[in-house]
């Protein structure tokens, strides 16, 4: 019997050290045309205050989506868990063609088996994993809790492919640079309105910024499709320069002038407003943070801002 025992020991051991061990090779690059337009989306009905949540509904999220698909086909999300889970089920009824799924904080168990279960369910929606948002640059985790969280969502997904997403002048970091080509795509956010130099009242210096840093991006990760995940003008507030009309000019330009193909796209940011973020913002980043409230392409009510009138409609799915 002992020997039996050793022998089935030995094979457990080996099976966990198989499990543990490095991820697949990296995934084959995902179709980034597969949507005519990405939006990155959060659903109106979840929101933050403090540490208090409101966790997303069904009936939030169909009507959402329900208002954004006849200008989008394609969502970038943010979490897998207060209610954003239900998003990839209702997307596929909806009939949109692509979903980058997030996931908020790479050490929630529940997040990763979320992301994981959607993807097998849905393997022809999901087309990436996006674990993490800036949490390397504020240090809300460490480098080692995306590498665990990537490593197990490509154990269980091989072909999926999996990243994170920074400020994109931390994929510009020599320091940085092997861990980023280790992903299978980038998704920077890309904000000029942050730049010390960004004036509102000229929108077009800011689409300038955006298309010289997807160019030099491209240069340094030359292997790695490219999808820029935030950029963008916030429609208030006034008072600070930012207007509805110089949102529509920031998106109309930019838009117009973005080099689309399957290996480099862009997410319009964000699909509606969010009061409850200036507060948010401020907790990492202490200061008044009003604009944070208004980058949609709709208000918190639903209502469409000019710059959504600049997009024309998608044909229907």
């Amino acid at each position: 019997m002992k020997p039996i025992l050793t022998a089935l020991a030995t094979l457990l051991l080996c099976l966990g050290a198989a499990g543990a061990g490095p991820p697949p090779a990296q995934a084959a690059p995902p179709d980034l045309s597969q949507a005519r337009r990405f939006v990155t989306y959060g659903p109106r009905s979840f929101s933050v205050s403090w540490n208090s949540i409101t966790d997303a509904t069904p009936t939030g999220i169909r009507n959402d989506l329900t208002l954004l698909r006849p200008w989008f086909d394609g969502l970038v999300t943010y979490s897998a868990n207060h209610g954003q889970e239900l998003i990839p089920a209702l997307a596929k009824q909806l009939g949109y063609r692509a979903v980058i799924l997030g996931i908020w904080d790479p050490r929630s168990q529940e997040e990763i088996d979320h992301a994981i279960q959607a993807a097998q369910k849905f393997p022809e929606l999901i087309i990436a994993v996006a674990v993490g948002n800036e949490g390397l640059y504020t240090k809300r985790y460490q480098r080692q809790d995306l590498k665990r969280a990537i490593n197990q969502i490509k154990r269980a997904c091989p072909q999926l492919a999996v990243t994170t997403s920074e400020p994109f002048f931390m994929f510009l970091k020599g320091e940085n640079q092997a861990f980023f080509r280790s992903l299978d795509l980038l998704m920077p956010n890309v904000h000029p309105v942050f730049e010390p130099w960004f004036k509102p009242s000229e929108p077009r210096h800011g689409v300038e910024m955006v298309l010289n840093v997807a160019t030099k991006l491209q240069e340094t990760y030359p292997s790695l499709p490219l999808l820029i995940k935030e950029t963008g003008m916030p429609s208030g507030l006034a008072a600070s320069g930012f207007t509805p009309a110089r949102q529509a000019e920031f998106w109309t330009e930019l838009l117009r002038r973005f080099p689309f193909s399957p290996t480099c796209s862009l997410a319009c940011f964000e699909a509606f407003d969010a009061p409850w973020k200036p507060k948010t913002v401020a907790l990492n980043f202490p200061g008044n943070h009003a604009n944070e409230a208004f980058w949609g392409f709709f208000t918190a009510a639903g209502q469409p801002k000019p710059v959504i009138k600049s997009l024309p409609k998608l044909s229907p799915p």
